[in-house]
């Protein structure tokens, strides 16, 4: 119901979202699972909690499971009536089927009321987001900074105090660095970058264009923003995992991983748009960037625009977020949920890193994005997209993919996602590294997962196996 209601947010059906965009969707995500999994996690009679919040006295004891799903579902279900006050009259349908379907019992009882009340505590830690969230940043008229994007000169500046909001879980990663020399725009105009119109192939492969599409999920209707897509393969990477190992994910196991992917995110995304915002790290898009550069040597590529996220008029203009590009959104919220749930999977030994010390896991898994699942349409053209799976023999693969798929959309610049560290040495140069262990500081895969490792470690991950993974 968390995921439906994040699609439901981006439908036609709703005149205005109440929580659009990535960092909103990751923290309502973020907020309804932590309250699922730590009222569920408390009243079975473990100490382990995503959020440091006191759980309500009316929660304990409880003898029976009926109940104690009953308190849990109720804390969810609180979070997002809360949430979603424009979707109240189908989390109201759907809270009676639960009773029903879930023998959960009647309504009003003194139990569900104790799980509303660890609901209400949750969405009272961020009362103030959507004033947050609504704070429109302004250029500053220098260089490298944010501007508008053409075809897009009234775009504006989204979530420019979100990296004030207060985080569920995580602590400021304080030692972020900028991008290298603040960019001199021509040396990030990468391959990929740029189009003439949909389909031209010399700036990006057919298979680039695949992973850049079906990555992309930048609100599209029906569909909805990265962090619903993210948990969905992580309930993928599930399936797969019970699948090779029947019964292995025990107890509340599968909930915790879930939980935490989305908590992660959800700091993630508070520490992404700190830095996007921050005067030492704020950057322009390649798209503004890359053609005045080309502009001033006189060179054709000034008339390009990046595919991005078609305006779905058939002319090809490709969209940027309204936002600045250091660190990628994508890139940080990807590697914060799935650095999460390679940790998890390796301490619970339903995966393993590489023994010789690159940190690369061996879970395997496959799936469809709902942007190539055979029945989206493409914004730019009539025609339905062919369904296509992607197969991934780890979960580093992805994370890697999902940061430079960015890239070959043209929003953003590799090193915005992603950078690799030289051998025996803390320099780092663009690039996209083999292995974790070569991963560099610079982009937002090390911001992501800095945050996972600090989720990790409430989940009664070891310090080991964080170490193990190759990104500290």
């Amino acid at each position: 119901m968390s995921l439906e209601c994040a699609r439901r947010d981006h439908t036609d059906s709703l005149s205005s979202g109440d929580q659009r965009g990535p960092f909103l969707t990751a923290r309502a995500l973020g907020m309804a699972l932590a309250a699922l999994h730590d009222v569920r996690s408390v009243v079975a009679g473990s100490a382990m909690q995503l959020l440091s919040l006191p759980i309500p006295a009316g929660l304990l004891p409880f003898p029976s499971p009926e109940e104690r799903d009953l308190a849990a579902a109720a804390a969810c279900h609180q979070v997002l009536r809360l949430r979603y006050p424009n979707q109240a009259s189908l989390l109201e349908r759907a809270w009676r089927q639960w009773l029903d379907d879930f023998a959960l019992g009647p309504a009003g009882t003194p139990v569900e009321m104790a799980g509303r009340a660890y609901g209400k505590a949750v969405h009272r830690v961020g009362i103030d987001d959507l004033s947050k969230a609504r704070t429109a940043g302004t250029p500053d008229g220098t260089p490298c900074h944010h501007r508008p994007v053409p075809p897009q000169p009234t775009q504006g500046f989204a979530g420019a105090d979100w990296g004030q909001a207060t985080p569920l879980a995580a602590t400021r990663v304080t030692d972020f660095p900028p991008p290298p020399g603040r960019l001199e725009a021509e040396t990030a105009a990468s391959r990929g970058e740029f189009h003439r119109a949909p389909g031209d192939p010399a700036f990006r492969t057919l298979a680039e264009e695949v992973i850049g599409i079906a990555w992309a999920y930048d609100g599209p209707r029906e569909l909805g923003t990265p962090p619903r897509l993210y948990l969905q393969v992580v309930l993928t990477v599930l399936d797969a995992i019970e699948k090779r190992h029947p019964g292995q994910l025990q107890g509340l196991d599968g909930l915790a991983v879930i939980a935490g992917a989305a908590v992660a995110m959800a700091d993630a995304g508070i520490d992404a748009w700190h830095y996007k915002y921050a005067p030492t790290h704020r950057m322009g898009r390649p798209a503004v960037g890359v053609r005045e550069a080309v502009v001033g040597k006189g060179l054709a590529e000034a008339s390009r625009l990046p595919l991005g996220r078609s305006e779905g008029t058939g002319s090809g203009a490709g969209l940027t977020p309204d936002l600045p590009s250091y660190p990628s959104g994508h890139a940080t919220l990807g590697a914060a949920a799935f650095q999460l749930l390679r940790l998890f999977l390796v301490a619970r030994g339903l995966g393993s890193f590489d023994p010789a010390g690159s940190g690369l896991d061996d879970v395997r898994f496959e799936f469809v994005s709902d942007e190539s699942d055979g029945r989206n349409r493409d914004p730019c053209t009539p025609w339905l997209r062919d369904r296509l799976t992607l197969s991934y023999g780890s979960l580093w693969e992805a994370i890697v993919d999902n940061a430079v798929s960015r890239v070959y959309l043209g929003v953003h610049r590799q090193c915005d996602g992603i950078t690799t560290r030289l051998p025996d040495s803390e320099d780092e140069v663009f690039g996209v590294p083999a292995t974790p262990r070569e991963l560099g500081r610079i982009g937002g895969v090390w911001l992501g997962a800095r945050i996972a490792n600090q989720i990790a470690r409430k989940l009664d991950i070891p310090n080991a196996t964080i170490a193990a993974s190759g990104i500290v």
